[in-house]
């Protein structure tokens, strides 16, 4: 494994992710990781000497198994936000993915080794009706999904 874009100082911590939206059938894919309290969009840290779309790639096969066949970027956005008594600064490129197999939406669990740590993924098929009802992060991308925003590029500075 290569060595992801993000680095810490006193005050910071920097990440760059690349992320990637599927949606077949109505359905968009979301995950649940290690039961924590909100759904979120896979992806991962961007690796240095990566492109974003080779980051996707990677991550959409790691994380779910299956191959991406085209992507088309529709969000970069910036995020600012503390934790911790640490100041958080992103920047996560957002794709539309379209894959290779056609799968079946169907909800159900995969277990994840991740730099040697076991993790819990729990893959959800929602439509755009049930998305409005779920907490699902970050909350701007998830009102570009449930509002069917999708096709023009968006870039969005969020500060917390």
């Amino acid at each position: 494994m290569k060595q992801e874009i993000k680095f810490k100082t006193e005050d910071y911590n920097y990440y760059n992710r690349a992320v990637g939206i599927i949606k077949h059938s109505d359905k968009f894919l979301i995950m649940n990781v290690d039961n924590a309290p909100y759904y979120h969009i896979p992806g991962g840290h961007i690796e240095i000497g990566e492109d974003s779309i080779t980051t996707i790639t990677r991550e959409i096969k790691e994380e779910l198994g299956y191959t991406v066949k085209n992507t088309n970027l529709f969000c970069i956005q910036e995020n600012f936000y503390e934790k911790g008594g640490i100041i958080q600064h992103g920047v996560e490129y957002y794709y539309i993915i379209e894959l290779e197999e056609d799968v079946e939406t169907v909800d159900r669990e995969v277990i994840e080794i991740d730099r040697g740590e076991e993790k819990h993924l729990f893959i959800k098929w929602v439509s755009i009706d049930e998305l409005k009802e779920i907490d699902l992060r970050p909350f701007t991308v998830k009102d570009l999904m449930a509002n069917n925003k999708l096709d023009t590029l968006t870039h969005i500075i969020k500060k917390d």
